[in-house]
């Protein structure tokens, strides 16, 4: 099955796309694919949290902090 690709054009703050860069590097991808990756994240919780969820990060020890997403 393959993929239809769009292609998109944005602007996006400076400090926003070397951040992308560099966690897109972090895991050994392109900035497309770091792109990719984030959006995906973000939809997958936004659908989990519409869907009565709630996301949380553990922090240092046993500390939980739930994430309230814009």
């Amino acid at each position: 099955m393959s993929v239809e690709i769009v292609k998109v054009t944005t602007n996006l703050p400076k400090d926003a796309v070397e951040e992308l860069r560099g966690n897109a590097a972090q895991r050994g991808d392109n900035l497309t694919q770091g792109i990719k990756a984030a959006i995906s994240t973000k939809l997958f919780l936004d659908k989990e949290i519409k869907n009565g969820g709630r996301v949380f990060v553990r922090r240092g020890g046993n500390e939980l902090v739930e994430l309230h997403l814009p």
